[in-house]
């Protein structure tokens, strides 16, 4: 046997024993030969692959495929010679659905082509495999990413919107949070027992297809027995996939009627529960992205939805404390500032934007019998409902002192005292001014305090520097006063260090822009002059600020002087 013959026979065993599949067509992409590894891969025998191309093929490859493929190999294989290699194909197979991975290469006789050799390789387990790892790190991602884009804010409508920014396109089309409404989520009693109350916090459509239903802040109800509320009294999550499951929830029909409009295929419920308590649903839903919500999505979605709705919860929480703390701090400060002869007053507090920073600033304005007025500001150490109760010890205190005749230094002596039965972690900082406006005498004290802010007459601005005195309640004193005379018109100005504070800054830079602001033009209204100090020194306050503006009357009101 001679060595041509056995190679061709080699060739021939190799080419039909090969566990790749192989076709081989001729020039015109007509198959010559495939072996039966193609065979068994794509269902098709020797009589319905031989002599013919891809196109004239009427089952196997799928339909979809065969087109572009062959002018693939037209232009690129045939033509110029460039192979292509591994191309997935996706397609049906024994009725279910399957990846190939498509090669084919020119094949030469020296510089006669003679045609094209293909293989197809069955990668569906690996696509299966590659595909769960790409959702896995998906999944991962976006938990990574929870911790940091939802709760960047105490604010429940943003960490609402924040959810929803977050899942919308990779895990839904569109999501809605909707919240029960805050007076039922205070534990009020409902006014029908058979109906909830909701609020929309967030809506975000990323198909932007057909009428919404509701907008953000409009409130809507539903039955106890439909199921946006059977999932926010069961704590449960439920999907539906298909028209005909997502009808079967019963939902309102000003819900469900814009998701058909949409084409949603699948509908995701979620309910909003934080530390025990439900407060709301999160609805997602897929119209545009053809796969539903296999278990691991919703897993994955129900985290989620838990880490946001503690976030939702201590933004509620944070709402609350901050509305009793201002609602407190209000209530505590003086409603109405006497009028003092010889001296105009105007005065500005200013609740911090933050919660938590809410709370201890104060002041007061305190006529004395003899004609002399007592002015106070201020700043209780902490903040919060604490802080606020605090201030209000110190204010009646003060004023019982006022009343009594004590002296600035003396009284600050005593509320030191009563700051140092607080604990160690109470503290606080004051300033006091008595001003007899026979004398034009003011005489001043601080507690560690920043000091008073005089515009003098002329229009030039000066900051008053007090003796140090002691935090109230770090020591018993000393607390020495300072003694000034008052030009007629003059404006002294006493303030919380949230007017002048910003972090990174030294105080005394906050102290220089007061005295530019105080300073700047003329002066009609001591109103008009608050506000446009609050308006540039605090927009909007990190801290509590309690402004306290006094003008001296133009001219002395002849009473001798004490």
């Amino acid at each position: 046997m001679d060595v041509p013959e056995l190679s061709r026979r080699e060739l021939d065993a190799l080419f039909e024993q090969s566990p790749v599949a192989m076709i081989f067509t001729d020039r015109e992409l007509r198959t010559r030969r495939a072996n039966e590894a193609f065979r068994q891969l794509t269902g098709l025998s020797d009589e319905t692959l031989i002599g013919h191309r891809p196109t004239e093929i009427e089952r196997g490859t799928g339909a979809a495929n065969v087109r572009p493929i062959e002018r693939l190999l037209v232009d690129q294989v045939l033509r110029d010679g460039i192979p292509v290699v591994n191309m997935p194909l996706a397609r049906p197979m024994a009725g279910e659905h399957r990846v190939l991975a498509f090669t084919a290469y020119r094949v030469m006789d020296n510089d006669r082509v003679l045609g094209v050799a293909s293989t197809l390789t069955d990668i569906t387990e690996s696509e299966h495999a590659n595909t769960e790892l790409r959702r896995a790190n998906t999944r991962l991602d976006l938990l990574q990413r929870a911790g940091s884009e939802i709760g960047s804010t105490l604010d429940v409508r943003r960490t609402a919107e924040e959810l929803a920014a977050l899942a919308v396109p990779g895990l839904a089309d569109r999501v809605a949070v909707d919240l029960l409404d805050p007076a039922l989520l205070e534990d009020r009693a409902r006014t029908d027992p058979d109906i909830l109350r909701f609020r929309r916090f967030a809506v975000l459509d990323a198909t932007a297809e057909g009428p919404g239903n509701f907008a953000i802040g409009e409130s809507w109800t539903v039955a106890i027995t439909q199921q946006p509320a059977v999932v926010f009294l069961r704590g449960e999550a439920v999907v539906a996939r298909g028209e005909a499951e997502i009808r079967e929830f019963d939902l309102p029909q000003d819900l469900v009627r814009p998701l058909m409009q949409r084409g949603v295929h699948t509908l995701l419920m979620v309910p909003l529960t934080a530390r025990g308590v439900t407060l709301g649903v999160a609805a997602f839903s897929r119209s545009k992205t053809e796969e539903s919500y296999d278990e691991a999505d919703v897993r994955l979605i129900t985290d989620l939805t838990a880490r946001a709705a503690v976030h939702v919860d201590n933004a509620r929480l944070y709402t609350r404390e901050h509305n009793a703390a201002v609602t407190l701090q209000r209530s505590l400060l003086p409603r109405d500032i006497p009028s003092v002869a010889g001296l105009e007053v105007a005065w500005r507090y200013q609740p911090a934007s933050r919660a938590a920073e809410i709370g201890g600033d104060w002041f007061d304005v305190i006529p004395l019998d003899d004609g002399r007025v007592k002015l106070v500001v201020g700043d209780v150490t902490g903040h919060g409902i604490r802080a606020a109760a605090t201030m209000g010890q110190l204010r009646t205190t003060t004023m019982a002192l006022v009343r009594l005749g004590c002296s600035p230094d003396e009284i600050l002596r005593q509320l030191s005292a009563v700051v140092a039965t607080l604990g160690e972690e109470a503290g606080a900082t004051c300033v006091h001014a008595i001003y007899d406006p026979s004398s034009r005498r003011c005489r001043l004290a601080s507690a560690g305090h920043p000091p008073p802010v005089l515009r003098h007459p002329d229009g030039e601005a000066e900051v008053i520097e007090l003796p140090p005195g002691v935090v109230l309640g770090a020591a018993p004193g000393p607390y020495p006063v300072a003694d000034r005379e008052l030009a007629p018109g003059s404006i002294l100005a006493l303030y919380s260090d949230g007017l002048i504070e910003r972090p990174g800054e030294d105080l005394a830079d906050g102290m220089s822009r007061l005295a530019r602001a105080l300073a700047d033009g003329p002066v009609q209204s001591l109103d008009e002059l608050c506000d446009a100090i609050l308006a540039t020194l605090a927009p909007p306050a990190r801290d509590d600020v309690a402004l306290l503006i006094a003008r001296t009357a133009p001219r002395a009101p002849g009473a001798g002087s004490r």
